[in-house]
């Protein structure tokens, strides 16, 4: 083999090793670690309030990660096509801090005021987390406005 065949042979070696490293470097493309929260969906049916009767709802949630996840409630407001945007008396999420592989709820106080019967109502409730691929998150919440 002549020199300049083996320099180009080393030089390809030292490539493909490079890359193998970077490959190993930057993982398989897989998902990370660290917190994950997983929702069923982006819209939540919350069923039928009375009029004047306070009820809780709640939206499941699952850490699918492997580090703890913390999830709040930043706000709750009426989406754009919302026939009141005004069931939503107080919110929270339990437990605050959700270890790997556990669940949560996110709750709702929900009470329909007098003359709004027969309404569907939807409101966007903003989340954070310190889910690294869902930091900000809006789910819609629909309910029925019952009689």
């Amino acid at each position: 083999m002549t020199s300049a065949r083996r320099r180009v042979l080393a030089a390809l070696i030292a490539a493909m090793a490079l890359a193998v490293a970077l490959a190993a470097a930057c993982g398989d493309g897989g998902p990370a670690g660290g917190p994950r929260l997983s929702l069923d969906g982006d819209s939540f049916d919350l069923g039928e309030i009375a009029i004047g009767e306070t009820v809780e709802r709640s939206v499941d949630f699952v850490n699918g990660g492997d580090a703890p996840l913390e999830v709040s409630i930043v706000k709750v407001r009426p989406a754009p096509d919302a026939a009141c945007g005004c069931g939503v008396e107080g919110f929270r999420v339990e437990p605050a801090s959700v270890p790997a592989g556990g669940s949560g709820r996110l709750l709702f106080d929900l009470k329909v005021p007098e003359g709004m019967e027969s309404m569907t109502d939807k409101m966007l409730a903003q989340l954070e987390s310190n889910d690294p691929a869902k930091p900000d998150l809006t789910i819609t919440l629909i309910f029925e406005m019952g009689q």
